[in-house]
């Protein structure tokens, strides 16, 4: 069964609709963190970021495929968004949420994680992530119509 792409107005709106609501989720983020005293090591200054990428992801969907080197920004900035993200729980001030752990019962009994290892498992992801980033900079920065792809015609 061949899969049916969306129409260009279904994919404008539910991207102008994803974009809203990440923009919805900043803008609580940024009113929740207002009286906050430590803004940094507040919880809620994960979902800035994760507001973000939504944002982004709802403004690369509504945005036409010929806009080759916008969409190429977009996906950067969501994807770094992201990595933020986990950047912040794993390596940011504060318990990141991790302080509870969570238990995995087994033959022996209930096996109880640490935030240390919440925030090594996090700190592995978030390199992966940071890697993700930088791989969609690079194509970013090689994307037709940029600067390395405007030098390479220009000396051949």
């Amino acid at each position: 069964m061949a899969e049916k792409s969306l129409s260009p107005g279904k994919r404008v709106a539910i991207g102008l609709v994803v974009c809203a609501a990440g923009l919805g989720v900043v803008a609580l983020g940024v009113h929740q963190l207002g009286p906050k005293a430590n803004r940094f090591a507040a919880w809620e200054f994960a979902a800035l970021p994760v507001g973000m990428a939504f944002a982004f992801g709802g403004a690369f969907l509504a945005l036409p495929r010929g806009f080759v080197r916008t969409r190429a920004l977009i996906a950067a900035l969501m994807v770094t968004a992201l990595a933020l993200t986990a950047d912040w729980i794993a390596f940011g001030p504060g318990d990141s949420g991790l302080r509870r752990g969570f238990s995995l019962n087994n033959v022996r009994g209930p096996l109880q994680t640490s935030q240390m290892l919440g925030r090594v498992l996090f700190g592995v992801g978030a390199v992966l992530a940071d890697l993700l980033a930088f791989w969609a900079w690079v194509r970013f920065f090689r994307a037709p119509g940029g600067r390395a792809a405007t030098r390479a015609r220009s000396s051949s």
